[in-house]
């Protein structure tokens, strides 16, 4: 059994991004770096914004923003302060052109406030007299007429000449079009994994499809195991274990850095290595969600860790390769003695070198078969929520580290933790 590593030995290399690993930089000279293009700031009409959206050169979906989220009263709102000429802050707009070479503006920042400029256009909500509570339509359709009121000419043309703000971005790459929307909403920049998730290829594509299949859905792993879903964790978690299977002689210690450049890789996964992955994790999520089987993970009280949830997925994989015959029971086993393993002998389970070698070290001595995976023998050993933190570390009061080895969040440069910027919800 290996001695617990030092304090200072717990850095996590999925935290670790490409600029901290930068060695040519110079921290003793100031220096800008990897800074965007300088937006243009813009003004269109209500009208102008209308057209574009209905005529496709706007999106207002891109997969980051949220839904319509604001009710029909908060989106009224909108169309009252633009009438009376209250502030409204800028549209942010991605600019970029479309298979015809015709320039779309994806929105990066303001689709509830264009949103609820189009309904009003449409006719789908009203103006409302702040005076007299009466509803005003810009449009009346057949259905409603001599029932609704219709805002008159004058009326109409002011609503559509109200002048709205629009910066503009050019030349973003998609993980710089997602930092621009997620310091807007939160006030911070991506983190390590947020910036992974933002990659468009094949891969990433894969990991996506992953996650909504066998991670996120109802009834999925999240539903049936406790682990860190934060700010892009899962798919980065997800990449990893992939990172690893796809080459599982290599015994791969995965990194941000390395992610990223796997992931960025323009041929896709083989057919045969797919089939393999979601049989792996089509056998994990039925050990999860079996109440005979899934003492590995329900046996600790402590979540499970990153490290954990990638080299569990390995281990998984490897017991399911040609020529090796494992039962259900036998990998529930696995699973049980891997967590209590590294449990024992590692403080803070991270995904560092020397947590990533013990994991591989587990890995081949279980499909080796020197392990004894008697479930039951193994449950009566171990004990329910024995291992969680190590034998020797008592339990009566939660510490600091503990803390740090159960939710390992993945970390953000120093100023995007000190309070989040706050927004006026009425104009969002």
């Amino acid at each position: 059994m290996e001695k617990q590593e030092s304090v200072g030995d717990d850095r996590d290399e999925l935290d670790v991004d490409s600029v901290i690993a930068d060695e040519n930089i110079d921290p003793s000279i100031f220096s800008i770096r990897n800074a965007l293009e300088q937006p243009d700031a813009k003004v269109y009409t209500t009208l102008e914004l209308h057209i574009q959206i209905h005529n496709g050169k706007i999106d207002l979906n891109p997969p980051y923003q949220r839904d319509v989220v604001w009710p029909t009263g908060k989106q009224m709102e909108i169309v009252d302060s633009l009438y009376h000429n209250f502030y409204v802050p800028p549209v942010i707009f991605a600019v970029m052109r479309d298979e015809d070479g015709e320039e779309v503006r994806v929105c990066v920042d303001g689709k509830q406030r264009l949103t609820s400029i189009v309904k009003f256009l449409d006719g789908h909500i009203a103006y409302r007299d702040p005076d007299t509570r009466k509803l005003w339509w810009y449009q009346v359709p057949p259905v409603h007429q001599g029932r609704r009121n219709e805002i008159t000419a004058e009326g109409k043309r002011k609503f559509e000449d109200k002048r709205i703000t629009c910066v503009e971005y050019r030349a973003l790459s998609p993980a710089s079009e997602r930092e621009v929307f997620q310091r807007v909403q939160l006030g911070m920049s991506l983190s390590a994994a947020e910036k992974l998730q933002a990659i468009a290829s094949p891969w990433a594509g894969y990991v996506n499809e992953l996650d909504m299949k066998y991670i996120s859905i109802s009834g999925g792993l999240a539903s049936h195991v406790q682990f860190d879903m934060k700010r892009g964790r899962t798919f980065q978690n997800l990449a990893a274990m992939l990172y690893c299977c796809e080459e599982v002689d290599l015994q791969r210690t995965p990194s941000a850095i390395q992610l990223e450049r796997w992931l960025d890789v323009p041929q896709g996964p083989s057919r045969t290595f797919k089939s393999r992955v979601e049989r792996m994790l089509s056998n994990l999520l039925e050990i999860a969600s079996d109440k005979a089987l899934n003492k590995g993970f329900t046996g600790f009280s402590a979540k499970v860790s990153p490290a954990e949830f990638v080299f569990i997925g390995v281990l998984i994989y490897v017991m399911h390769e040609d020529g090796v015959d494992f039962r259900d029971r036998e990998r529930a086993a696995a699973i049980l003695h891997f967590r209590n393993e590294l449990r024992q002998t590692h403080k803070d389970v991270r995904m560092n070198t020397r947590v990533c070698k013990h994991c591989w070290a587990i890995i081949t001595s279980v499909n080796e078969r020197k392990v004894n995976l008697s479930l039951t023998s193994m449950v009566q050993r171990i004990g329910p929520k024995n291992a969680a933190s190590g034998k020797n570390v008592k339990r009566k009061k939660r510490t600091q580290s503990d803390e740090d080895s159960e939710n390992e969040n993945i970390q953000t440069p120093p100023q995007s933790s000190k309070g989040k910027k706050t927004r006026v919800t009425a104009m969002l």
